[in-house]
């Protein structure tokens, strides 16, 4: 290219910047991923304190998982044309063959009303009066910011003085060390707790749970997960209900772990001897989720 006319187009792409600047117009960039993602979540958390304000529940946030982008059929298929292309390409065939398919799936795909909908795993929280709602429901909203319909995953109700647990149980902060994040160890435990609760259901579901958060209190006491401090401290606590005049310091403890041949499961025992009468020996027994057997 010859200096002049390099000169020329420089010229006229100055004079172009130039008046788009004079009219006052610059770009501006559009909201980012994080953004939209944050503005949906509050649209939801507002669409959700309306909703549940008029059956005279109170709505709280806990928190979020992965949002999940659910496409129509229409569009999957594109994506799926376009991902073979992609891969043909990178291995040198040819491609021919697949634009027609391509062109053909963008006309089926204009013509689809179906909504792309983006699903939000939600954790909250309802109350009313002393009963507390825990919920786990999978919300689908368009791209509009509309909730569309909303699947509940899991629920279950508790009082007042487990409410504090049950909030740090749905959201699995910290447990046995406040380091600024939930450890391994914790959880290890939450996972364990929670696919055994979600088998449950009613009464059973809500005695579990009622031991769990009991046990939560333990381990942090303890500042660990550990088997033999937690039973030690359930058989206690259930001696105490059941023996009067019960002081823990007139016992001995002992404790084992076991593995149940019918069940296959772990189960914990711990030995409660009275110190003034070598006689009496107390016996409790529970589960691998420190549910009591007896």
């Amino acid at each position: 290219m010859s200096g002049i006319h390099f000169l020329g187009r420089f010229v006229s792409v100055f004079i172009l910047v130039g008046s788009i600047a004079s009219c006052g117009l610059k770009y501006v960039p559009g909201p980012s991923l994080d953004d939209l993602e944050k503005t949906r979540k509050e649209k939801l958390e507002e669409q959700l304190a309306h909703d549940f304000a008029a059956v005279n529940k109170t709505y709280v946030s806990l928190t979020y998982g992965e949002t999940v982008v659910v496409k129509p059929l229409s569009y999957q298929r594109l994506d799926s044309l376009f991902e073979v292309k992609y891969r043909m390409s990178k291995s040198g065939l040819s491609t021919k063959e697949l634009d027609p398919l391509i062109e053909n799936q963008k006309m089926v795909l204009l013509s689809d009303t179906t909504e792309v909908l983006y699903m939000e795993t939600h954790w909250f929280e309802l109350f009313q009066d002393s009963t507390y709602e825990f919920v786990i429901a999978q919300c689908f909203l368009n791209n509009k910011n509309v909730l569309r319909k909303m699947d509940v995953v899991d629920e279950f109700q508790t009082g007042k003085s487990n409410r504090e647990w049950a909030e740090i149980y749905m959201k699995e902060d910290w447990l046995t060390r406040d380091m600024g994040y939930t450890s391994n160890e914790d959880l290890a435990f939450y996972s364990k707790m929670k696919n055994k609760e979600f088998s449950l259901q009613g009464a059973e579901k809500n005695a579990f749970l009622e031991n769990v958060f009991q046990v939560m209190r333990i381990a942090r006491e303890n500042k660990n997960t550990a088997a033999q401090g937690i039973v030690l401290k359930l058989a206690a606590i259930q001696m105490k209900k059941e023996i009067p005049n019960f002081k823990e310091t007139d016992y001995t403890y002992s404790f084992k772990k076991e593995n149940n041949p019918a069940t296959k499961q772990d189960e914990y025992i711990v030995e409660a001897a009275s110190i003034s009468d070598k006689r009496v020996l107390v016996t409790r027994k529970f589960d691998e989720f420190f549910m009591p057997l007896y």
